[in-house]
């Protein structure tokens, strides 16, 4: 960790990593619009997201999603390496990053290995999963720094918070549509999973502003 914060710092010298935050939601929103684009038929409210890799422009999808974490990585760790010792706990910090690190890989291999080959979507899955979990945990962990780090406006932590509770939401309906009895039930599914992925992306777009506003 300490090599790997060491690299974030000094590659902030030449390239101002707060960016990185706005080029991986844009790369994102690329990827997603031109696949969509090159998908007649999509349907937000009935089809999931990554159901957008399936279509024709699948491979602009997987190489947005790719870039997106890609940058996210690096933004992530910036961000966690801002909140300053004399309000946070290093311990919180570290934690933190851990899980923004967990996050962010999952995320690449969301998009690296999305398709209907059966080992290809297990992958695909289960590191969506991965992603979602870990999102979740430093997605509420950052906000509870922005909360305690007097350099951060308390207003981005209670959006986040809110961020933090539509993906919970989209994990708890994800299970409960496993069990046959209620699968019927969880026709929103799709729908809630793009509204967490609107969500997250403001919230990246609402900090990264911010970073660049205030020259974090």
């Amino acid at each position: 960790m300490e090599k790997l914060n060491l690299f974030i710092e000094k590659l902030n010298r030449h390239i101002p990593l707060r960016i990185f935050g706005l080029l991986s939601i844009a790369f994102g929103i690329l990827g997603d619009t031109i696949a969509y684009l090159m998908y007649p038929g999509y349907n937000f409210t009935k089809y999931a997201v990554s159901a957008l890799c399936d279509g024709s422009g699948g491979i602009f999808f997987q190489t947005g999603i790719v870039l997106s974490g890609f940058f996210a990585f690096f933004f992530a760790i910036y961000l966690g390496n801002t909140f300053s010792d004399k309000y946070v706990s290093q311990k919180l910090r570290k934690v933190s990053i851990s899980f923004a690190i967990i996050s962010c890989v999952s995320f690449i291999f969301v998009g690296a290995f999305c398709g209907v080959n059966l080992i290809i979507s297990l992958i695909h899955g289960t590191s969506a999963l991965i992603s979602w979990g870990s999102g979740f945990c430093y997605l509420t962990l950052y906000n509870i720094l922005i909360l305690r780090d007097s350099n951060y406006s308390k207003y981005i932590a209670y959006y986040g918070f809110l961020v933090s509770s539509i993906l919970a939401i989209l994990m708890t309906a994800f299970f409960l549509h496993l069990i046959p009895a209620l699968r019927s039930l969880m026709v929103f599914l799709p729908t809630l999973e793009w509204i967490n992925t609107i969500t997250v992306i403001l919230w990246y777009f609402t900090i990264s502003m911010y970073m660049v506003y205030k020259k974090i």
